[in-house]
């Protein structure tokens, strides 16, 4: 039953599991980066600057010195109201849109496929030919499980993430000098 035939087949299996493993944590990893950098930069940031604005206009200090003078009073006045209605607002898209949460996911999947893919680019160390075949193939099948789980666990990736792999592969991303 376990042939060079066979251990042909679980190579070939092999192959394909590595082959999904990159491309789909490469893509995670996109889609970590993105979002992560849209919940800092576009929630995160705006909200600390418009909270750091509100505080000094509220302090004692500032109300003084605005209410001072005649053009300024209504700093003091409407702005407050609108600065705590944009940091609501912002607020509420973060806890909304979860796009930190999504960062998490998709960055723990891309981890999960990055060890996945270890395992199947040492493949030729572990079974560098067919007299290991019956352990083969238990260990292909355990990489298949394994597989399964972290798609089923995994948030899907955006068709932008899947797009930005082959620019990743281009710039070398997943080689190594000796492969080169």
């Amino acid at each position: 039953m376990y042939d060079k035939a066979h251990f042909n087949l679980v190579n070939a299996e092999v192959s394909r599991h590595l082959e999904d493993a990159e491309t789909s944590k490469l893509a995670h990893w996109k889609a970590a980066e993105v979002y992560e950098r849209r919940h800092k930069l576009w929630l995160g940031l705006p909200a600390l600057l418009l909270s750091l604005a509100l505080s000094c206009l509220l302090s004692s200090d500032a109300k003084t010195f605005l209410n001072s003078h005649q053009y300024t009073k209504w700093l003091t006045d409407g702005l407050p109201v609108l600065l705590s209605l944009l940091i609501s607002v912002l607020s509420g898209l973060g806890a909304f849109m979860s796009f930190n949460e999504l960062a998490i996911k998709h960055r723990t999947a891309a981890e999960n496929m990055h060890s996945l893919w270890r395992d199947c680019k040492n493949w030729g160390t572990d079974f560098p030919d067919d007299t290991l075949c019956e352990k083969a193939v238990q260990t292909v099948q355990a990489y298949r499980v394994k597989l399964n789980e972290i798609n089923r666990d995994a948030p899907q990736i955006p068709k932008w993430a899947w797009k930005s792999v082959q620019q990743q592969r281009i710039e070398g991303s997943t080689s190594y000098e000796d492969e080169r």
